[in-house]
């Protein structure tokens, strides 16, 4: 390879990058070698591996002149060898037998796996013999970057497929947990034997906490489709923060827990409804995972920043360290091996995340196991 080639990887690298999708990645592939090696047409042929049929085709070629005819036709055979032949063996053998004197077609593989080929259609015949070994070089480099990618994508596939899946479910629980819990409020009205007291709160309160979790997954699988829509309103957050307290009230004398709050007076800019459910979540977490007689402490104020600060301590179970990293993440359960307590479903922070994330502010926590923990969130000043 000469000095040129040499320094031409490195720029393509580089840039290679700097690139997310990959649908990106593959024009900059097919363009930047085209022009490298001075190929007529450079393309990739992506197959799906699941039905064996064409998932991505890029080509570049001179933009005066269709893609060539001889590009198309050797498409048309490698699906055909991919819809046919059941062996990747057999497959990898016939698209080595492809390339030509004026004609390099290659296997891409990543993953572990033949997802495709990429061809170069030279101008002369001594064109394969030429620019092979750079073409395999570069191809080896961008498989690297595709299976990164890929994976990302297929990530995010899922979980989006997941999410639609909790949703329709959530949807056909909805209507009978209503139910469930509008007969339990009138027992609770009717209900004269203070034995059967217990046991109806129980239900009522049971149902109306499965409700609130389908209502947040239904609200994540929004947000995951579709960017989180905001409706800013000026509002109070202290008034927001004591009518919650308010709402929790039985739940804290319940556990005869201690609460101490130093709210500031202010107006802040925010979704008011989105704040009502981040505001919640992380208070209710602080009373749930509390230990009876525990203390919670709750701040607000602007700091030097103008930015507008929740924080609410509490000093309950804590969290584990080796469990910090998935605090934030969905449907994840910290400290399971440790407290056979209670614990969480795992929506509600992520849920946290995602609303502070829209209001482009930020949240975190320190904790220690069976020390409590302390969550806090900024949200902008504007």
């Amino acid at each position: 390879m000469n000095m040129l080639k040499e320094k031409d990887v490195y720029d393509f690298l580089r840039n290679l990058n700097t690139k997310t999708g990959l649908k990106d990645t593959l024009k900059y592939l097919t363009v930047y070698l085209r022009e490298a090696v001075d190929a007529g047409a450079v393309w990739v042929l992506l197959i799906n591996p699941k039905t064996n049929r064409p998932m991505h085709n890029v080509c570049s070629c001179d933009k005066s002149s269709p893609v060539p005819e001889r590009v198309q036709q050797i498409n048309k055979l490698v699906v055909d060898y991919f819809e046919n032949t059941f062996e990747p063996e057999d497959i990898l053998e016939f698209i080595n037998s492809i390339s030509q004197d004026d004609l390099i077609v290659e296997p891409v593989i990543f993953s572990k796996n033949l997802q495709g080929v990429l061809g170069v259609l030279g101008k002369n015949n001594n064109y394969r013999s030429e620019n092979s070994d750079f073409v395999r070089l570069i191809l080896e480099a961008a498989a690297q970057k595709l299976e990164i990618i890929s994976l990302k994508e297929e990530n995010e596939r899922t979980f989006k497929e997941r999410m639609g899946f909790l949703a329709s479910i959530s949807h056909e629980f909805k209507t009978p947990l209503n139910s469930i819990i509008g007969f339990s409020d009138i027992l609770q009205l009717k209900n004269k034997n203070p034995e059967l007291e217990r046991y109806i709160k129980n239900i009522s309160n049971s149902s109306k906490f499965l409700l609130g979790l389908i209502l947040d997954v239904l609200d994540l699988s929004r947000s995951q489709s579709r960017k989180l829509e905001l409706q800013y309103e000026q509002f109070s957050p202290k008034h927001v923060i004591l009518e919650i307290l308010e709402s929790l009230e039985n739940q804290i004398k319940e556990k005869n827990l201690e609460v101490r709050y130093t709210l500031m007076e202010m107006q802040i800019n925010a979704d008011l409804r989105r704040f009502r459910q981040l505001v919640l979540n992380l208070i209710s977490n602080a009373v749930k995972f509390n230990k009876v007689n525990g203390k919670i402490t709750i701040v607000s104020y602007r700091n030097e920043k103008g930015e507008f600060v929740f924080e609410i301590k509490d000093t309950g179970d804590g969290i584990s360290k080796k469990d910090y990293a998935k605090i934030f993440k969905f449907f994840s359960q910290v400290n399971q091996d440790q407290l056979k307590r209670q614990q969480g479903s795992g929506v509600g922070l992520f849920l946290c995340k995602t609303i502070v994330d829209a209001h482009k502010g930020h949240i975190d926590f320190k904790s220690r196991l069976n020390y409590g923990s302390t969550f806090w969130f900024t949200l902008p000043a504007a």
